[in-house]
């Protein structure tokens, strides 16, 4: 068995694992569970090393693009509704493909990545990451979307 893929069962299984500096939790939705988990929770303690480590890159700071701040990464448990027809169960991998996305749309202002900037920062912010635009990237991303200024003339 593979370590990552176990995690990935327990998780899929409802089962929570959080790494607090010291231990790893194992938060059970339902105590029936723990029993019918007991043999890839086993598994999970025999490998421990590698559980606190997987568990400590999901939670680490992606880096922030250029004319970025980050503001707060205080991610939320999952699963996160994001939009009406979105739903986020790995927080820390959403966040950083947002702000890969992010990084793209600010370095490529025309180039399309699937949403405006705003709508990438406010993405970011519903689950618990929060950054904001420079003066300078917000004026760069209002003149190359035409947004703001006296479109008549």
């Amino acid at each position: 068995m593979i370590v990552a893929d176990v995690i990935a069962e327990v998780e899929a299984a409802g089962v929570g694992l959080r790494w607090d500096g010291q231990v790893v939790r194992i938060l059970f939705p339902e105590p029936s569970r723990r029993e019918e988990l007991a043999p890839q929770v086993a598994f999970l303690r025999q490998h421990r090393s590698e559980v606190v480590e997987s568990l400590r890159v999901r939670t680490s700071l992606p880096s922030i693009p250029s004319g970025l701040r980050l503001l707060k990464w205080n991610l939320k448990e999952p699963p996160i509704a994001i939009e009406t027809c979105s739903v986020v169960t790995e927080p820390s991998l959403f966040a950083r493909t947002t702000i890969n996305q992010l990084r793209i749309a600010l370095a490529t202002p025309n180039r399309w990545v699937g949403w405006s900037i705003p709508q990438l920062i406010n993405r970011l912010e519903q689950v618990g990451v929060k950054l904001v635009a420079d003066i300078d990237v917000a004026e760069s991303a209002v003149k190359s979307f035409g947004l703001g200024a006296d479109q008549n003339g």
